[in-house]
C-alpha cells in the first residue's frame, strides 16, 4: 500500500465559506421544519407523547482514535477554545488516482487542529460541519462514533495522488470490540429498537388522518433497515459485534423523536396565532356593560 504519512494542508485550505451537504440520517424524513436543539413540546390532551431520547454527547468521542467502518484512517477529536469541538488528527484512505484499486491514504495536517463549526441538532444529534477546502463534510455525533457525509463522496489529493471517500460510520476499531463489550451491544439494542418503534409510532399517531404524511413516515421507516445495511455491510467485524447498526439505530430513533417534537410544535403554532388574532373586546362596550 502506498502510505503518504504527511501530506501537509496549510492552513489556508480551511476554507471560510463552501458549499457543504445537510447530512440526513437514515430515515431522516425530509420536508420537516428544523427545531434544533430545542425541548420537545408538551404534547396535547389525546396526542401521543414520545418518550424523551437525550442525543449523545460529544465526550463519548473526545480523546479517541476512530476509524471508517472500522479499520480504515484515523480521525481524533479534542476540546478547543471555548469547549468547541477540534480534528486532532485526521488520516483517510483512499485509492491512487493514477492505478485505480491501489491503496493509498492521505493524513491531513493543517499546523493546527481542524476547527468545527456546530450546525444544531436538525436530526436529533450534534452536527458539525468542517471546512477543508480539499475535501468539506459534514458530521453527526453518535455514542463513541460519528457518521461523516460530503457530496460529492470522493475528494481527490492530487499531490498524493489520492482519492479519499471520507463519508461512513468512524468508530473503534471493530477487532478491538471484545466479548463483554459485544453482550453489552447486545443488551442495549433490545431497548434502541424499542424506542426507535415507540418514537415511530409516535410519530405516526400523530398525522392524524394526513394521509400524505402517514405515507411518507411509514415509507422512510420501511426503507430504514436497508439504509442501515448499506452504511454497516463494510463495518469490520459488524456480524459479530452489531456496534455500527445499533447507533444508525439510536440516530433513527432520535431523528424520529426530532421530526414528532418539530410536527407537534407545528400544530399548536396556529392555535395560538388564532388566539392572538381575537381581538380585545371594546373597552367602551365594556364600560357599559357594567354601568348597565
Amino acid at each position: 500500500m502506498r502510505h503518504f504519512p504527511s501530506v501537509v494542508l496549510l492552513a489556508a485550505l480551511l476554507a471560510p465559506a463552501l458549499a457543504r451537504a445537510q447530512l440526513m440520517l437514515p430515515g431522516a424524513l425530509q420536508g420537516s421544519p428544523s427545531t434544533a436543539g430545542t425541548q420537545s413540546p408538551g404534547a396535547a390532551p389525546g396526542q401521543p407523547k414520545a418518550a424523551g431520547l437525550k442525543p449523545p454527547s460529544e465526550e463519548t468521542i473526545v480523546g479517541h482514535e476512530l476509524s471508517r467502518d472500522g479499520f480504515a484512517g484515523i480521525i481524533a477529536f479534542q476540546r478547543g477554545s471555548g469547549n468547541g469541538l477540534e480534528i486532532a488528527r485526521l488520516l483517510i484512505a483512499g485509492e491512487e488516482i493514477s492505478r485505480p484499486g491501489e491503496q493509498c491514504q492521505v493524513e491531513v495536517v493543517a499546523g493546527t487542529p481542524i476547527q468545527t463549526r456546530f450546525a444544531g441538532r436538525p436530526n436529533g444529534v450534534s452536527h458539525y460541519e468542517v471546512e477543508i477546502e480539499t475535501c468539506p463534510f459534514s458530521l453527526d455525533v453518535l455514542e463513541g462514533a460519528v457518521l461523516v457525509t460530503r457530496t460529492p463522496k470522493t475528494c481527490d489529493f492530487r499531490a498524493a495522488d489520492c482519492r479519499v471517500d471520507p463519508a461512513g460510520l468512524w468508530g473503534p476499531p471493530g477487532n478491538a470490540i471484545g466479548p463483554d463489550q459485544t453482550k453489552q451491544l447486545e443488551r442495549e439494542r433490545g431497548r434502541v429498537e424499542s424506542a426507535m418503534l415507540a418514537q415511530f409510532h409516535a410519530l405516526l399517531k400523530s398525522a392524524g388522518k394526513d394521509k400524505e404524511a402517514i405515507k411518507q413516515i411509514a415509507s422512510e421507516q420501511a426503507g430504514f433497515s436497508s439504509e442501515r445495511e448499506v452504511i454497516c455491510r463494510n463495518y469490520l467485524r459488524e456480524d459479530f459485534h452489531g456496534f455500527c447498526g445499533l447507533r444508525i439505530t439510536q440516530a433513527r430513533a432520535l431523528a424520529l423523536q426530532t421530526a414528532f417534537e418539530d410536527r407537534t410544535k407545528a400544530k399548536a403554532k396556529p392555535a395560538r396565532t388564532r388566539a392572538k388574532l381575537k381581538p380585545d373586546p371594546d373597552p367602551a362596550i365594556q364600560s357599559k356593560a357594567k354601568s348597565e
